[in-house]
C-alpha cells in the first residue's frame, strides 16, 4: 500500500508531495502532513515482488509486531501486512492495472481496512493514470476516499513534464483536501534537473488559511 499510494504518472513528484503545514498550526489530533491512504511503511518492513508471469505479478509486505509498535508516527499494536496484484495485459500494450489491500491496526481493538485500485496507460509520449483509494473504518468519521489522476508527456528523450490532481474526502471533515501540481525533469549527459511545484488546500480537511500551502522541490544531480 505505501509503495502504491500514488501510481499515476509524473515527471518527478506526486501532486500532493513536498507540501507540509507548520507544526505550530496543526491541531492536537492531526498532523502537519498531507493525508494519503498508504497503509504502513517504515523500518524493518519486508516486501516481496514476484516475477511477471504473462504480465501478472503479485506483491506483498509485512512488518512484525515489535517493529510496527515502535514507529512513533502511528504506534500499531500488532503486525501489519498487505497484498497486491498487478496486471499488464500482453494483448493491450501500454495498459497496467493494479489492486492492493491491507488491514491497519489503529489500536489493540480497532482495525481499518485500506484498499487501492489504479490504472495507467501509455501510448507514444503520453501517459495517463487514474487511481481510487479508500479506508473502511469502524465509524463513518474514519471512512476516507481518495481520487488521483495525472498526465505525463515526454517532450523529447531529455525532457518530460506532467500535471496531476488529488482529492481526499475525509470522513472526519466536510471539506475535502485538494492537491494539484506540475513537475518536470530534464537530462543532458550526466546532469539531471527535476522540479515539482505543488499546491494543497485544506490539508487534513482543515479550513484555516494556514492549511492552504504551496511548495516546490528543485533537484540537480550530477553523474561522474
Amino acid at each position: 500500500m505505501s509503495g502504491w499510494d500514488d501510481m499515476t504518472p509524473n515527471a518527478y513528484d506526486e501532486s500532493w508531495g513536498v507540501a507540509t503545514v507548520d507544526a505550530a498550526v496543526s491541531d492536537k489530533t492531526g498532523t502537519n502532513e498531507v493525508v494519503m491512504i498508504n497503509g504502513r511503511g517504515g523500518n524493518n518492513l519486508w516486501r516481496y515482488d514476484s516475477p511477471s508471469f504473462s504480465g501478472v505479478s503479485i506483491h506483498a509486505s509485512y512488518v512484525q509486531e515489535s517493529a510496527a509498535a515502535g514507529e512513533a508516527d502511528h504506534g500499531d499494536k500488532s503486525s501489519y501486512s498487505d497484498f497486491g496484484i498487478q496486471i499488464a495485459p500482453e494483448m493491450l500494450e501500454g495498459l497496467t492495472i493494479g489492486y492492493a489491500t491491507g488491514e491497519v491496526s489503529e489500536s489493540a481493538t480497532k482495525t481499518n481496512d485500506e484498499s487501492t485500485l489504479w490504472m495507467t496507460y501509455t501510448t507514444g509520449p503520453i501517459s495517463v493514470g487514474y487511481q481510487m483509494s479508500e479506508v473502511d473504518g469502524q465509524t463513518s468519521t474514519e471512512d476516507d476516499e481518495a481520487t488521483l489522476m495525472s498526465i505525463s508527456y515526454a517532450v523529447s528523450d531529455e525532457l518530460s513534464v506532467s500535471y496531476g490532481q488529488t482529492s481526499v474526502d475525509l470522513g472526519s471533515s466536510t471539506t475535502d483536501q485538494e492537491s494539484k501540481g506540475v513537475s518536470a525533469s530534464y537530462t543532458m549527459g550526466g546532469v539531471s534537473i527535476s522540479l515539482a511545484m505543488n499546491e494543497v488546500d485544506n490539508v487534513g480537511g482543515r479550513t484555516t488559511a494556514a492549511h492552504d500551502v504551496e511548495a516546490y522541490d528543485l533537484n540537480v544531480a550530477f553523474a561522474f
